[in-house]
Parts: C-alpha cells; sequence; structure tokens
C-alpha cells in the first residue's frame, strides 16, 4: 500500500517535464491555443488542490500509517505545476503586474536599458 500512496503522492511531480515541454512547443504568443493550455495547465492542479482528501480517500482506507507525507509531497507538486502556469502567463504578458495595467491614469513603466544582444551565454 505504501508504494500505492507515493505512486499518487508523486503523481502531478512525473507530469511537470511534460507540462514543460507543452509550454515550450505552445510558444509565447497570445493566441487561442496556448492560453487554453495554460488554462488547463492551471486548472487541473487547482482541480487536485481543493480534492487532496478525495485523491486520497481509497488509501486511507487500505493504509494503516499516516498518510500525512504523501499529501505534502502532493500539494507541493500541484503547487509547482500551477506556479509554472503562472510563470508562463507572466512570459506572455497576460499578468497584470504593474499598477499601468489596471489603473489608467498611470504610466506604462519606462525601460531603463536596451539590450541588442545578450551576454547571457557569453564566459
Amino acid at each position: 500500500m505504501t508504494k500505492r500512496a507515493w505512486d499518487m503522492a508523486l503523481q502531478p511531480i512525473k507530469s511537470i517535464p511534460m507540462n514543460m515541454f507543452m509550454m515550450y512547443m505552445s510558444g509565447n504568443t497570445i493566441s487561442i491555443f496556448p492560453i487554453m493550455m495554460i488554462a488547463m495547465m492551471a486548472w487541473r492542479p487547482v482541480k487536485a488542490l481543493m480534492s487532496v482528501n478525495a485523491a486520497f480517500k481509497p488509501l486511507q482506507d487500505e493504509h494503516t500509517g499516516n498518510l500525512l507525507v504523501h499529501k505534502i509531497v502532493f500539494v507541493l507538486g500541484n503547487t509547482l505545476a500551477v506556479a509554472m502556469a503562472l510563470y508562463k502567463l507572466h512570459g506572455m504578458g497576460l499578468l497584470p503586474n504593474h499598477a499601468s495595467d489596471w489603473l489608467d491614469f498611470q504610466l506604462p513603466p519606462q525601460r531603463m536599458q536596451y539590450v541588442l544582444i545578450s551576454d547571457s551565454f557569453v564566459y
């Protein structure tokens, strides 16, 4: 029973590489396909977070020990998936993170520096 409990607890973490690949393949353009992909990537973990006890209910009857550690790992994996979806939304520019995003009289932030060539891969 412990193996089944750990399989259920690690299920969200095992799906993260696939979600990362899907996020990479959907691109950063604002169109219906990437927005629907990100919505599903955010909605499924939120739905799983709302029903943690229901997900572990079949194991609770069979398992003699405490499932608290398994539930914590399950919650952390789903929280990481939601954070990845929020990061993707931020990368697309869909998260309102400046005052000018919701206030009409506020000016958008001005760039302090422009970079033509990125030196992040130069050693």
